[in-house]
């Protein structure tokens, strides 16, 4: 049994993540060719102003000869077809070898292409390339039209793989936002995604998805991701290079997939037809998805060893409290407490470099109007906010967004024994994501006086209690 879902699966092509590299950023393109990115999409478009045009065409049509792309996919993205630049953009970076694809943003029908392939065949022939061989990655819903005619411009002879994206037909469309409270993609985005997918794989060529342009939450990435990957997407374009491994991942095959994959192909070639497997009845559309699977292992190679996920690491326990338990006026009494020795802040303060003698020096401290040493108040402030955190924010924070006041009303010295408490000033829900909030808190410290001798007021992103705890 040979099956082949298409050419481009047996192909040496892999095309998991595509990366943008602004045009003419050196700094950009080292940081790129370092990382384990599938293809480098040289971006002449939307990263490149006006005025810089010009200059950005000149530095990327030298990197096309000079930089050692070592085994990626180069491409280059093009401005439309409908401005004046698009010709200068090919004309001036299509070399000898590279690049080996174009990125064509809104097309609008395959006339697009059409007016594109012309142009290349007279420029494959002067370079002596293979005439047909430079291949296209049309973007198929920035502008209305496009993507109800997605399936004729995938069928281009020229396109190796199609894609879409969100922010520019939101423009065109005068859409308030993309997506809903929950992260979803609003009905006529996912339309245009699934349209693209049907395209592609109606013409058998690969079905790329668009960038996720939260840059932090590399959950949520590695989340759309696997869900792209499960609905039937080859790869995903990306923006930061800390996402271009959470989209490999999410793009190749584990090693358990693979050893299932082979074995039920080996156990095809000796059954005429449909028969049962592990307890499942199994036939042609099980072939073809286990050989989909290999031929996926085959065009990843050492890469998808490099970007196994690691074994989860487990979530939990939640000491701190959830958003929706920190209701403004809540005091919360700490159960830390601590007696600093003299050890903590000769250490707190020469591991920070701070040289003040009023925390070193005892015979400097001596003619102080305190007459001693004072603990370091940078430690009095770390220690605080430490012992508040079991009962506040253990596992229950997404970040410490930062203070506005910390003020130290009395001096902490050795041998001092503080507690603490917390005071909750604020609570704001997220107005754009319901999982989250803002809570503005005051953390109190007290010596076995009584006295208060620090105080701090900080802003923490809180999240609500998950549905699945």
């Amino acid at each position: 049994m040979a099956l082949r879902l298409s050419k481009f699966r047996s192909a040496a092509r892999r095309l998991r993540s595509l990366h943008f590299v602004p045009g003419g950023s050196q700094k950009f393109l080292e940081k790129a060719l370092a990382s384990r990115a599938d293809a480098l999409i040289v971006d002449l478009e939307d990263s490149v102003l006006p005025a810089e045009k010009a200059s950005a065409r000149e530095e990327v049509s030298k990197w096309m000869t000079s930089t050692d792309w070592g085994s990626k996919t180069v491409c280059v993205r093009i401005n439309p077809m409908d401005t004046p630049l698009w010709e200068a953009d090919v004309s001036s970076t299509l070399k000898k070898e590279k690049p080996h694809m174009l990125v064509v943003p809104k097309v609008s029908s395959p006339a697009d292409l059409d007016k594109l392939g012309t142009k290349l065949a007279e420029l494959e022939k002067q370079l002596g390339r293979e005439v047909g061989g430079t291949t296209v990655l049309p973007i198929v819903s920035e502008v209305p039209e496009a993507p109800l005619r997605a399936h004729e411009i995938a069928r281009h002879p020229r396109v190796e793989a199609v894609t879409w994206g969100a922010e520019d037909l939101s423009a065109e469309l005068g859409a308030k936002k993309r997506r809903d409270g929950s992260g979803q993609y609003l009905e006529v985005f996912q339309l245009c995604r699934s349209l693209t997918l049907l395209a592609a794989k109606g013409a058998k060529v690969q079905a790329i998805d668009t960038v996720y342009t939260n840059l932090k939450d590399l959950e949520g990435l590695r989340v759309e991701s696997e869900t792209s990957a499960d609905t039937g997407f080859d790869g995903k374009l990306t923006i930061h290079p800390d996402q271009i491994d959470v989209v490999n991942a999410a793009f190749s095959p584990s090693n358990q997939e693979v050893a299932e994959a082979t074995e039920l192909l080996e156990a095809a070639k000796s059954q005429p037809g449909a028969f049962r497997f592990k307890g499942q009845m199994v036939d042609i559309p099980h072939f073809k998805q286990a050989q989909r699977i290999l031929d996926r292992a085959d065009s990843t190679g050492p890469a998808a060893e490099a970007t196994e996920k690691p074994p989860a690491w487990p979530e939990g326990p939640f000491h701190g409290k959830w958003l929706e338990e920190l209701t403004e006026g809540l005091i919360i009494p700490h159960a830390l407490t601590r007696t600093v020795s003299e050890t903590d802040n000769l250490l707190f303060t020469t591991m920070t470099l701070n040289p003040a003698r009023l925390h070193l020096d005892y015979e400097s401290a001596k003619a102080t109007q305190f007459g001693k040493p004072l603990v370091n108040s940078m430690f009095t402030l770390a220690l605080l906010v430490g012992m508040s955190v079991l009962e506040t924010t253990h596992g229950t924070t997404i970040a410490n967004l930062g203070f506005e006041e910390v003020v130290f009303p009395k001096p902490v010295f050795y041998g001092d024994t503080l507690r603490a408490e917390t005071e909750v000033i604020k609570n704001r829900p997220s107005s754009s994501n319901p999982s989250r909030g803002i809570v503005t808190f005051e953390h109190r410290a007290f010596n076995q006086n009584g006295q208060v001798v620090c105080k701090a007021r900080r802003n923490a992103m809180m999240r609500k209690r998950p549905s699945s705890l």
